[in-house]
């Protein structure tokens, strides 16, 4: 019963950071779109801008992705471990796991980039010829790997777990570890503060996909292993909702 309370007020509590930025959002819109002749940035950075105070709407949007990204992956961080003491319900969790690793890659698909496809002004094929086209190549591809972890959860729920499954999914964590290792904020081109959080990102991600392999080799023997994902898990949303600029 506890378990399951828990469950609940983790899917009551996801959305609701995300419910406030679109309340603040909705708010902020009749002052900016009067204003959207002066400014040209795109209406929800200066939205975002709005709520975070920031005279610089770019970096107010960015700090808005990570934070709520940062959000996103706390939940799953708490899915993931009430899974890991759940055996009776273990179903219902994984399904609840499944779908908002799905649902985060599409708020990614969607938010990460207002300026181009499919949110802002820029249609699909322009976006490939904007100033920040790698970024939008980037964070699509990005959004693809909780997605596929996504399906990945849902689909053990009705087949068995194989060494197979096991490396799959451990290939698409170190390609998400990877994809961070590589990723690159055009007006960030040096290792400043901003480009080192990235890395510390993907050294988590390699973490993860490090303790799931653990967790399915036998060779390892400790109780405390089948912990180790949420936990690095956990540890990245921490570090996406303390990301600075």
């Amino acid at each position: 019963m506890r378990l399951l309370v828990a469950s609940v007020l983790v899917l009551v509590l996801f959305p609701a950071p995300f419910l406030v930025e679109f309340l603040v959002y909705a708010s902020a819109l009749p002052t900016i779109r009067v204003e959207d002749h002066i400014n040209h940035q795109p209406s929800a950075q200066r939205a975002v801008a709005f709520e975070y105070s920031s005279q610089y709407p770019g970096i107010a949007y960015s700090l808005f992705m990570h934070h709520a990204s940062g959000i996103a992956v706390l939940a799953l961080g708490v899915l993931i471990l009430l899974d890991r003491f759940s055996q009776p319900r273990r179903d219902a969790i994984r399904f609840l796991t499944g779908c908002t690793w799905v649902l985060f890659g599409l708020f990614v698909f969607v938010m990460a980039d207002p300026e181009g496809w499919p949110t802002g002004p820029a249609g699909f094929v322009d976006s490939f010829s904007m100033p920040t086209t790698d970024e939008w190549i980037q964070h699509k591809l990005l959004s693809l790997i909780p997605m596929l972890l996504g399906v990945y959860s849902l689909s053990t729920r009705r087949l068995p777990s194989t060494t197979r499954w096991t490396y799959l999914t451990v290939g698409v964590a170190l390609l998400g570890g990877f994809a961070l290792l590589l990723h690159q904020h055009g007006d960030h081109s040096a290792l400043d503060v901003v480009n080192f959080q990235h890395r510390i990102f993907a050294l988590t991600g390699f973490f993860v996909a490090g303790a799931m392999l653990m967790e399915r080799c036998g060779s390892f023997t400790w109780k405390s292993k089948r912990f180790f994902v949420p936990a690095g898990i956990m540890i990245l949303g921490l570090q996406l909702s303390l990301y600075v600029e």
